[in-house]
C-alpha cells in the first residue's frame, strides 16, 4: 500500500469500535430476547403468514420497491445541486442499487457510499463532487427519523421497555436523535464544519435543506407504511400513532447498533415494544417478518438484478476509479476495493443460496399447517407429500454445502444449484402449499441464472479457510436441524416413526434426520470428487522441443532454459503462440519470469494464466519479471515487489584490459600458473563425462552442506544438462569444475551459467577462470549480453517512500548477513560495473507479500515437506 493509502487508513480503534458496538447491542437485545422467549409461539407465527392473501401480499411488495427506490431522489437532488451533469436517470439507477445494498448490508454505509463513489467515478464525475454528494447523502438520510423522533416525543407516545433502566435508556438515545435536525441546520451553514465540499462551491441553502428534510421525512414514513400494511394483514391492527411511535424508537436502535441492515436489533425492539402495547406477538412476528422479506430482500433481489454484473463487467474501469479514489479521506475510512465490490453480487448470490438451504431445513422443522396438508392430499397422494418433505431436507443440505462452489464462481455448483432450486420450489407447494418459501427459491434460481456468465470456474481449493468457513456454516446448520428434530421427538409421547398423517410432524422430521444425514454426506463426497483441482502435467520431450522452437523465434528471456529441467509445467496461450513455464505450490500458481512469443500474444497470454488460475480457484504469480515489463502487469491489475538487481554485462564492453576487469585477468594468469584447461562441451555426453561431473557436484554439495533445489534453480540432472553446452575447467586430466550454459535463445538474448559447481580443493579464482573464458567465447559468437544473476534485496526498500513489505526487506538485506550474504553477493558483482536491472514480483492485489516469498522459497526448495523438515524430495 502506498503512503497516501497508509494515511487514509482508519485508526484501530475505529475498527475495534465497529466490531463492539454492534456486540453489544445484540447482547443487550438477546438478554431481552430471553426474557419473553417462553412465549414464543413460531408455529402460530407459521400459520399466520401461510394464512396472508396472495394478491394483497404482492400488493405491498410492489409498494415497498416504490418506496425503496423513493430514497434515490435525495442523490437525484444533490446531483442537481453539485452539477454533476449526470442523466438523472443514471443517478437514480445507482442510487437504487446502493441503497437495496447498504439496506442488508449496512457496515455503517460503506457498501452504498463505496458503489456511489465508483459508480461515479467510472462515470467521470470529479471525486470531490461525488464524494461531497455521498457526505451529504449519508448526513440528509436521518432528518426525516428525527423529525419522527421529535413528534413521538412532543405527543408522549413513546413505547416503553420493560425495566426503568432500558426506558432511561431510550429516552436519552431519543432525545438526541430528535436534535439531530436542528443540528444538521446550523451546522451545514459554517465552512469550517463542511471543508468536504468543492472550495467553489457554495455551502447548502436554507431551501435545500428544507427540501432534503422533507424527502427524507416521506422516505421514513414510506417505510412505516409498508410496515404498517405488514402488521394489517397480519391481524395486528395498530393505530398509526403507535406505530410511529415504535417504529422511531425501533429505527433509531437499529442505526446506532452498527448491526447490518439493522437485524436482530430493529426487530426485537419492535416486537418488544408491540408486545408492550398489547398486540399479539406471534402476528406481529409474523408481521415484521413479512416486513423484512418486501422492503429488505425483495428490494435487494430487484437491485442485484438491476445491476446484474454492472460492476464485474466494469471492473477495469471500475479499478482505475479505485486508484484514484485510494487517497480520498472518505474513500480510504470506508477501505473497500474495487475488486470486493464488483464481486458483492456474487457473494450475495452465495449468501442467498446459503439462505435457500436454511429455508427449506427451517420450514421442515416447523411443523406444517395441517389445513394445507389436507389440501394437497387432495390431489396428491400421503406418500408424495412425505416424500417431497424428505427431498426438501436432503436438498436443503446440498444448497447449504452448494453456498461455497456459488462463492466460488463454481461452474459445476452453479449447474446444479439452479435445478436444485427449481424442484424445491416445486416440492415447498407439494409438501404443505409454502408459497413464500417458494417465490423466495424462484427468485434465487433467477438471480443465478442472469448472473450464469460469471460461473467460469471449474475447480475450487477444499482446504482453504474460507472453505472451512462455509463447511462451519453448513455443519453448525445441520447441527441445529438434528437439535430441533431430536428435541421434538423426545418431546412427544406418541411419536412414531413409521406414522404417517397430516399431523404427524415429529415422525415426519425424524424421518427428515435421515435424510439431512444422507444429504450431508452425499454433498461431503461429490464435493472431494468433483470439484477438486486436476493434476498438472509435465512436459514431455516433443513439448519442450517446441518450446525450445519458439524460444529460438522469439527469445526466452533469462530463464527459458530452465525450462528443460522438467520440473515446471508449461503454460501455453489460447492460441499456442505464447509460451510460459510455471510452478504449482499450496494454491499458488508460480511462472518463472514472463512468457515467450510474439510481444502482441505476451500481454494475452498474461491473462490467459490469469484465467486458467481462477478457473482452479488457484493464485496467479509471476516471478522474476523484469523492468521492461511492468507497465504490462501493473495494467493487467497487478502488484509488484522488488525482489532485487540482475547484473548484466554488456560484450562488447568485455576484455581482460583495465581495472573493471583485474579480477578476471588475474584468475586466467593464475590458471596457466596452476595449469588449468577451458572446454565448451556440445552435447551428447558420454556416460563416463557425467559420472565424473557428477562426482563434483557430489563433492560440492557435501563440502557447502547443500542440497538440490529446483523452480529457479538448476540442479545437477543428466537430462536437464543434456539440453545445452557445459563449459568444464581440467586441472591436468580431472575435471575441477563445471557449469552449464544458458544459451542467449532468439535476438538481444542474454548468455548465462546456472549450475557451477567445484571441488573443495579447487584452486582459487578457479569460478572466475570459468567466467572469463564463457565470456570470451560469448564475445566471439555475436552475444550481445552476459548475466551474472541476480543480487537478492539490493536497492530493495531503500528509500523513506518505499512500500512497507520493501522496507522491511531493507532490514533483511542489511542486517541478515548471518543466514545469507546479501551484500557480499552485491559487491562482488559490482566490480564488473554491471548494468543493474531490477527484478519484480508480479501478484494479484491484496495478497500478503511475506507469505507468497515463503511460497515461493518452499517451491524452490521442493516443496513444504523439504522445506520445513529436509524431507526427500522427488522430482
Amino acid at each position: 500500500m502506498d503512503s497516501g493509502s497508509e494515511q487514509a487508513t482508519p485508526p484501530a480503534w475505529r475498527g475495534l469500535l465497529r466490531w463492539c458496538i454492534p456486540l453489544g447491542f445484540l447482547a443487550l437485545v438477546g438478554w431481552l430476547v430471553v426474557r419473553e422467549i417462553d412465549s414464543l409461539d413460531l408455529p402460530a407465527m407459521q400459520r399466520t403468514l401461510l394464512q396472508m392473501p396472495l394478491l394483497p401480499t404482492l400488493g405491498i411488495a410492489a409498494f415497498a420497491l416504490v418506496a425503496v427506490a423513493f430514497t434515490g431522489l435525495i442523490d437525484v437532488i444533490l446531483a442537481r445541486w453539485l452539477h454533476f451533469g449526470v442523466q438523472a436517470r443514471a443517478v437514480f439507477r445507482l442510487a437504487f442499487i446502493s441503497n437495496t445494498l447498504s439496506n442488508t448490508l449496512n457496515l455503517s454505509g460503506a457498501i452504498g457510499s463505496a458503489v456511489r463513489l465508483l459508480g461515479f467515478a467510472s462515470m467521470g464525475v470529479e471525486t470531490g463532487r461525488s464524494a461531497a454528494l455521498v457526505g451529504m447523502q449519508v448526513l440528509s438520510l436521518p432528518l426525516g427519523l428525527s423529525l419522527l423522533v421529535g413528534s413521538t416525543l412532543a405527543l408522549g407516545r413513546t413505547p416503553m421497555l420493560a425495566g426503568s433502566g432500558a426506558r432511561w435508556l431510550v429516552a436519552i438515545v431519543l432525545a438526541l436523535a430528535a436534535l439531530y435536525l436542528p443540528l444538521f441546520l446550523v451546522l451545514t451553514g459554517r465552512r469550517g464544519l463542511m471543508r468536504w465540499l468543492p472550495e467553489q462551491h457554495a455551502l447548502p441553502r436554507w431551501s435545500l435543506k428544507l427540501q432534503l428534510s422533507m424527502l427524507s421525512l416521506l422516505d421514513w414514513l414510506l417505510a412505516a407504511a409498508v410496515l404498517y400494511a405488514c402488521l394489517e394483514l397480519a391481524g395486528v391492527h395498530i393505530r398509526p400513532i403507535d406505530l410511529i411511535g415504535c417504529f422511531a424508537v425501533a429505527s433509531v436502535l437499529g442505526l446506532l447498533s452498527l448491526v447490518p441492515g439493522g437485524i436482530g436489533v430493529f426487530d426485537s425492539i419492535l416486537v418488544l415494544a408491540l408486545v408492550a402495547l398489547g398486540y399479539d406477538q406471534a402476528a406481529s412476528l409474523a408481521g415484521l417478518f413479512l416486513f423484512r422479506i418486501c422492503y429488505y430482500v425483495l428490494p435487494l433481489f430487484a437491485g442485484l438484478m438491476l445491476g446484474s454484473g454492472m460492476l464485474a463487467r466494469r471492473l477495469p474501469i471500475l479499478g482505475r476509479a479505485g486508484e484514484r479514489l485510494r487517497t480520498h479521506p472518505l474513500f480510504g475510512m470506508l477501505g473497500l476495493p474495487a475488486s470486493l465490490l464488483a464481486d458483492v453480487g456474487i457473494r450475495l448470490l452465495a449468501v442467498l443460496t446459503f439462505a435457500a438451504g436454511i429455508l427449506l431445513l427451517g420450514s421442515a422443522a416447523i411443523p406444517a399447517v395441517r389445513e394445507h396438508v389436507e389440501a394437497v392430499r387432495d390431489v396428491l397422494p400421503m406418500a408424495a407429500i412425505e416424500g417431497s418433505y424428505w427431498l426438501s431436507i436432503l436438498m436443503g443440505v446440498f444448497l447449504l454445502g452448494l453456498g461455497r462452489g456459488i462463492d466460488g464462481r463454481l461452474r459445476l455448483a452453479y449447474r446444479l444449484a439452479m435445478p436444485l432450486l427449481l424442484i424445491s420450489a416445486v416440492l415447498a407447494l407439494t409438501k404443505g402449499l409454502h408459497y413464500a418459501e417458494a417465490l423466495f427459491l424462484l427468485g434465487v434460481a433467477s438471480l443465478l441464472r442472469l448472473r450464469k456468465r460469471e460461473f467460469s470456474h471449474a475447480a475450487m481449493s477444499l482446504s482453504s479457510a474460507v472453505t472451512l468457513g462455509w463447511y462451519a456454516g453448513l455443519l453448525v446448520v445441520v447441527l441445529v436441524f438434528f437439535g430441533i428434530g431430536i428435541g421434538s421427538v423426545f418431546g412427544d409421547e406418541s411419536f412414531d416413526l413409521f406414522y404417517f398423517g397430516a399431523d404427524g410432524h415429529s415422525s415426519r422430521l425424524a424421518r427428515g434426520l435421515l435424510a439431512a444425514l444422507i444429504g450431508l454426506v452425499a454433498y461431503l463426497i461429490w464435493q472431494v470428487f468433483a470439484v477438486r483441482r486436476p493434476p498438472l502435467k509435465l512436459p514431455d520431450r516433443s513439448e519442450l522441443e517446441r518450446a525450445r522452437t519458439l524460444y529460438g523465434e522469439f527469445g526466452g528471456g533469462e530463464f527459458a532454459h530452465l525450462t528443460f529441467m522438467r520440473v515446471k509445467h508449461l503454460f501455453w496461450s489460447a492460441d499456442g503462440h505464447a509460451v510460459m513455464a510455471y510452478g504449482s505450490v499450496r494454491d499458488r500458481l508460480v511462472a518463472l519470469g514472463s512468457p515467450c512469443g510474439p510481444e502482441a500474444e505476451r500481454r494475452r497470454a498474461i491473462l490467459d494464466f490469469r484465467r486458467f488460475a481462477d478457473a482452479q480457484d488457484r493464485v496467479p504469480v509471476f516471478y522474476e519479471v523484469f523492468e521492461r515489463d511492468l507497465s504490462l502487469y501493473h495494467d493487467l491489475g497487478f502488484d509488484l515487489f522488488k525482489l532485487g538487481e540482475l547484473a548484466i554485462i554488456p560484450l562488447a564492453e568485455f576484455s581482460l584490459v583495465g581495472k573493471r576487469w583485474e579480477d578476471l585477468r588475474q584468475a586466467v594468469n593464475r590458471s596457466i600458473k596452476e595449469q588449468l584447461s577451458f572446454e565448451l562441451l556440445d552435447p551428447p555426453f558420454d556416460t563416463a563425462l557425467m559420472s565424473e561431473l557428477e562426482q563434483v557436484s557430489d563433492q560440492w554439495l557435501a563440502d557447502k552442506a547443500a542440497r538440490e533445489k529446483g523452480f529457479s534453480l538448476g540442479r545437477f540432472d543428466r537430462d536437464y544438462l543434456a539440453w545445452g553446452q557445459l563449459a568444464i575447467v581440467r586441472r591436468g586430466d580431472d575435471i575441477i569444475a563445471f557449469a552449464n550454459v544458458l544459451p542467449a535463445y532468439g535476438p538481444g538474448g542474454v548468455l548465462s551459467v546456472d549450475l557451477m559447481r567445484q571441488v573443495p580443493d579447487a584452486p582459487r579464482g578457479t569460478m572466475d577462470f570459468l567466467f572469463a573464458r564463457i565470456m570470451q567465447w560469448g564475445k566471439e559468437q555475436g552475444n550481445a549480453y552476459f548475466s551474472f544473476g541476480m543480487a537478492p534485496l539490493s536497492r530493495v526498500g531503500d528509500n523513506p517512500y518505499a512500500r512497507i513489505n520493501e522496507r522491511l526487506a531493507a532490514l533483511a538485506f542489511q542486517y541478515g548477513g548471518r543466514f545469507y550474504n546479501y551484500q557480499g553477493l552485491r559487491r562482488y558483482k559490482d566490480k564488473f560495473a554491471p548494468q543493474w536491472v531490477g527484478s519484480y514480483l508480479a501478484y494479484p492485489r491484496g495478497l500478503w507479500v511475506p507469505g507468497l516469498l515463503i511460497d515461493i522459497a518452499a517451491l524452490v526448495e521442493g516443496g513444504y515437506r523439504r522445506f520445513l523438515f529436509g524431507g526427500r524430495h522427488d522430482s
